[in-house]
């Protein structure tokens, strides 16, 4: 398909990850080679990722920048990218499915990928009717010369998948493992389940890969120490207080044009009330440095 026009979009400015400073129309990729056959790809949005097999290549996600992204990735690993698979289907990750012979997506993700959020009113994107396959549990994506499994799980949201890649011993993770803690929007068992499916795969994988970032080191054993903790009632540090996060404002440059960060929400998005609603049930703990919030009536 031809690329989408983001034109009218051109008097608002992305900062990248460098600090280089764009219109959102023009297309912009800052990419970190992961291995011989991998990369970490950041236009906007969150981090997406190309994984090449023998003949042919598959994105995890496609963030929400400017720019035919099935051309760019074909062009870098120089081999054809039919297909993405979406770790979820916020729109920071789907945006651009619409490249895409087929996209590989949880059950719940079919009405909802690549649904435009109101920062991009003014924008004409296709109808999200491109072609999709629904994976669960032990499915399979038919990428010759590289084996890659899916493992369901989903707090962040309930479509949530992760992938692993035995053949690198890779894990992608998209939002579900966070660098600075979580904030739980389901049951601490439920999160703790999960967890137990990836730490089944355990010495299949030497790193995880999310939507925010590579993952530390150790993290995922931690955050599953942290839910033990929790189902097992034991009492738990509390974080300093901090004052409290302040209120999203927006940016504007010297000329009046908005500015928004690469990697973090826009303005217009989010919700009157932030993205996590006042809830009085709400615990917050510190364990090995991670922040944790969760709900203690949803144990």
């Amino acid at each position: 398909m031809k690329t989408i026009d983001f034109s009218p979009k051109h008097d608002i400015l992305i900062r990248h990850k460098d600090g280089t400073i764009t219109p959102m129309d023009v297309p912009y990729y800052e990419v970190t080679q992961i291995d011989e056959s991998t990369w970490q790809i950041m236009s906007s949005g969150d981090y997406h990722y190309l994984l090449a097999g023998d003949e042919a290549g598959v994105a995890i996600d496609t963030g929400y920048g400017a720019g035919n992204l099935r051309e760019f990735l074909e062009k870098l690993c120089g081999k054809p990218v039919p297909w993405v698979i979406n770790t979820h289907f916020h729109f920071d990750h789907s945006a651009n499915n619409f490249y895409f012979d087929m996209a590989f997506m949880g059950e719940e993700a079919l009405p909802l990928a690549s649904v435009p959020y109101p920062s991009f009113d003014g924008i004409t994107f296709p109808a999200p009717d491109y072609p999709k396959t629904v994976v669960g549990d032990g499915s399979t994506i038919p990428l010759k010369g590289r084996e890659l499994e899916i493992i369901r799980i989903g707090d962040h949201t309930p479509d949530g998948i992760a992938i692993l890649d035995r053949t690198h011993r890779l894990l992608f993770t998209g939002d579900e493992i966070m660098g600075h803690g979580k904030t739980l929007n389901g049951s601490v068992g439920k999160w703790k389940s999960d967890l137990e499916k990836l730490l089944a795969h355990r010495g299949e994988f030497d790193a995880i890969y999310g939507g925010p970032q590579k993952v530390a080191d150790g993290a995922l054993e931690t955050f599953y120490e942290a839910a033990c903790k929790v189902m097992n009632g034991e009492e738990l540090e509390k974080p300093q207080p901090e004052g409290g996060r302040p209120p999203m404002t927006d940016e504007r440059d010297g000329e009046g044009h908005m500015i928004y960060d690469c990697q973090f929400p826009h303005s217009a998005d989010v919700p009157k009330d932030g993205f996590f609603k006042v809830n009085p049930n709400m615990v917050d703990f510190v364990y090995k440095g991670y922040h944790f919030s969760y709900d203690r009536t949803l144990l």
